[in-house]
Formats: C-alpha cells, structure tokens, sequence
C-alpha cells in the first residue's frame, strides 16, 4: 500500500487537502486557548466616586462585542452613581467581595457554554456570601442553557442571581449597547 501517490496531480491534491487540515485544526485550536484562557487585564475603576461598589468580571470573547455590552452596562451603573471596578477573569482578579454590593459577569456564549474563565474564577472566590449577582451573556442565539448553567454555577457559589441579561450579536449594535446601558441604570433605580 503506498501512501504517497505517484501522479503529480494526486499529490498536489493530497498536499491541498493536508494543507487545509493543518489550517482548519490550527484554527480551531487557537478559538480554543483565546476561549478558555485566562485573560488578565487591569482593574479599571469607573467613577471612583461612587457611593456603592460593583465588580464587574468579564471573559473578553473573540470579538469585542462582550466587551462593548459590558461596558455599557457598568456605564449605565455610572449614571446611577455606583463605582465599577471592572476586570477580566484571572488570577489577578479580585477574590475578596467584603467591599463589593454587586457582582456582575460577563460571558460570550460559544458552543452553547458559557466561557470556563467565569467558573475558574468563581471557584477562586470561593463562597460569594449571598452577594447580588447580574450576568450578562453575549451570543449569535441561545436557547437559555448556557445562561441556566452560569446561573445555577453561581447559586451554588452562594450568590444570589437578581437579573439575566442576555443580548444578541444578530441585534443592531446600537441598540443593544443602549439596552445594556439602560439596564445598568435601571437595575440601580430598582434596587433604591
């Protein structure tokens, strides 16, 4: 049995074919570790001024479309006069919430899951003590699974889930950053 054929024609194809094998398995390895790693940034603080404190932890996604919800939403908390502390999930990240009123997270959906980043750094944290929690879900179309499960992840963390937000890529952009906003400030007038 031979495996390398001896016409030319056959050999480009299998090259071709090898070729966008390599390619595609590279791809896919590289959405991935960008999906499942750890991305450490900074603590950037909004409104350092603010009568009350909120963490807000978010997995960047492959586009910035997660971020771009979740900042709008901490800007949203802004306006109603919080200070948001605002990071990715990582070692990095704050674990102590003593000085925190509200918790919220932030996951692209991919695959139907919730990114692991979330769960890693709510096993960091350890027990959440019964704090508010808000996730915020980024996603192409959900069917609610992925939202239940960070939802139940956090329940059994002892968090307490008040809001789940979800929002769409397939929505106008616009749109959907002014519904993030909206509910930031909303779920602080809720809560007066």
């Amino acid at each position: 049995m031979k495996l390398w054929p001896q016409k030319k024609w056959k050999q480009m194809v299998l090259v071709a074919v090898l070729a966008f094998f390599i390619i595609v398995f590279s791809l896919l390895g590289f959405v991935f570790l960008k999906i499942s790693s750890d991305y450490t940034s900074e603590v950037k603080v909004l409104n350092a001024g603010g009568s009350k404190t909120a963490l807000v932890i978010f997995h960047p996604g492959l586009s910035s479309f997660m971020e771009d919800v979740t900042y709008s939403f901490a800007n949203g908390l802004v306006t109603s006069g919080w200070r948001v502390e605002i990071t990715t999930p990582s070692s990095e990240a704050p674990t102590d919430l003593t000085d925190y009123s509200l918790l919220v997270l932030g996951s692209p959906v991919y695959a139907g899951n919730a990114t692991v980043t979330i769960g890693r750094h709510l096993e960091r944290i350890g027990d959440l003590q019964g704090i508010t929690t808000v996730l915020l879900v980024t996603s192409g179309g959900s069917d609610g699974e992925a939202e239940a499960v960070l939802q139940q992840t956090v329940e059994e963390h002892n968090g307490t889930v008040e809001s789940v937000l979800s929002y769409y890529t397939s929505s106008s952009i616009q749109e959907t950053l002014d519904l993030a906003e909206q509910a930031g400030r909303e779920f602080v007038i809720a809560k007066r």
